[in-house]
């Protein structure tokens, strides 16, 4: 029965989506709700219904179907509180969307040296830390190893956003019949190329995830988007998504089973495994209403440490943790400790961050506000009349976050990643093409 009440979510909020998509996903771009709508239909639907089939869990506890429905109902609280927010901040208003223009030689120049070069720099610092432990070891202590390097860690996920610039910038010289020339289109494979693999060496297998989509949502800027060419890919697509699913089985049973076991596994169970670690979210909702009476509300706590998280630790070692080591110490009190020697997390979503802080109206506050920031993306976007693919890509990411990223990322360390890249692009798109002065400011020294 339980099964049966997941999919009918997800169906629910699939049809209510595809109602006004039809075959052209582009709509999502105009109006970033529908894909909140999927976002939902697949975290908190679909995944649920995958495990319940499958008998898989996240966590070692019977849940009661009391506690199954209970959860299920604050997803629904959650979607529809989205819904009212992106309605009252003037969400479902037809706006038009502005033209875009490429880059210029001395935008791409300095989204480069503003962007791009400090996040790869960055990004192969991280990466090189593998090569310094057992690959064994690293894996099973990534948190532990990177103490330290939260700046580096914010800042490597910039190089997401300047790789879907590239490509944004590509795809739109091409749809102006212009013709990049060829050292362009092999620079940019091979920046794609390099995040991708920095990143699965890394086990952070979600990132490239998350460039595909931000690379996939700014195509729907330039391309029709029709749902045929999303089928044409899905072979490939889940292709990825079955050797992300063997690399994350791989990367936890690296000292204790080889690879060949691992390829001897049904391809089915292997890709539900890689889901379920990478979206399976939906569960904190059920563990929480299982254990009503062992945990106390936080009372916007976790949401005061993303806001004073750019704060590096260093200056401020007593800073609070977020929200998935304070689920972890309600799980598994006492277990999440700075000094401790696993600093092993969970991750929450936006929905069970909002029930851990305060309870049904958690939801309905920090469901309204998702839906509210979706809607003033989307307008602050429609207000331009000219962009480039660099205000393509911020728009781009921010539907991403809002409508499907924050639905199972932990509220800290998506608002950072979110705040930190959004704010060096922004740096980027304000200085824009304009001359600063320089040259005519050392001409005139020289004359002097």
């Amino acid at each position: 029965m339980t099964a049966f009440l997941y999919l009918l979510f997800f169906c629910a909020l699939s049809l209510l989506a595809f109602a006004r998509l039809g075959a052209r996903l582009d709509r999502m771009f105009a109006s970033p709700i529908l894909a909140f709508l999927l976002g939902m239909a697949f975290v908190y639907g679909f995944m649920p219904w995958l495990k319940e089939l499958q008998g898989l869990q996240t966590y070692p506890f019977h849940y009661a179907a009391d506690a199954k429905l209970a959860a299920l109902l604050f997803s629904l609280v959650f979607a529809l509180a989205a819904l009212a927010g992106y309605w009252a901040c003037g969400g479902l208003a037809r706006r038009t969307l502005p033209d875009i223009r490429c880059l210029t030689a001395r935008e791409r120049r300095r989204a480069l040296l503003l962007v791009g070069i400090p996040s790869l720099l960055a990004l192969l610092y991280l990466a090189r830390t593998v090569t310094g432990y057992d690959l064994a070891d690293y894996m099973k202590d990534r948190i532990v190893i990177r103490r330290g390097m939260g700046p580096a860690v914010i800042l490597s996920f910039a190089a997401i956003c300047y790789g879907a610039i590239l490509v944004a910038n590509l795809l739109t010289e091409h749809r102006l019949r212009l013709r990049p020339a060829r050292w362009r289109l092999l620079a940019t494979a091979a920046t794609l190329l390099l995040i991708a693999a920095a990143f699965v060496a890394m086990g952070n297998r979600n990132f490239v995830f998350i460039l595909i989509a931000i690379v996939l949502l700014a195509a729907l800027s330039v391309r029709p988007g029709r749902l045929r060419g999303v089928l044409v890919l899905a072979p490939a697509l889940l292709a990825v998504a079955v050797g992300f699913s063997a690399w994350a089985k791989v990367r936890t049973t690296l000292d204790s089973a080889s690879s060949a076991a691992i390829a001897g596994e049904n391809p089915v169970e292997l890709l539900v495994y890689g889901l379920n670690g990478a979206f399976g979210n939906a569960e904190n909702l059920v563990w929480l209403a299982q254990h009503e009476g062992d945990w106390k509300p936080l009372y916007g706590q976790t949401v005061y440490a993303a806001l004073v998280n750019p704060v590096p630790r260093s200056l401020w070692p007593d800073k609070p943790f977020g929200g998935g080591p304070a689920l972890r110490n309600m799980i598994y009190p006492g277990s999440y400790t700075l000094d401790g020697e696993k600093l092993t997390s969970y991750t929450t979503g936006l929905p069970a961050e909002g029930y851990m802080n305060f309870g049904v109206a958690g939801l309905l506050l920090f469901g309204a506000g998702n839906g509210a920031c979706l809607a003033l993306a989307r307008n602050l976007y429609a207000r331009r009349r000219l962009v480039t693919p660099l205000a393509v890509v911020i728009y781009s990411f921010s539907i991403f976050m809002f409508s499907f990223g924050f639905l199972y990322m932990e509220l800290l360390g998506g608002w950072s990643r979110y705040f930190i890249t959004v704010l060096l692009l922004l740096g980027v798109a304000w200085l824009g093409d304009r001359s600063l002065g320089l040259g005519a400011a050392h001409a005139q020294t020289r004359r002097a």
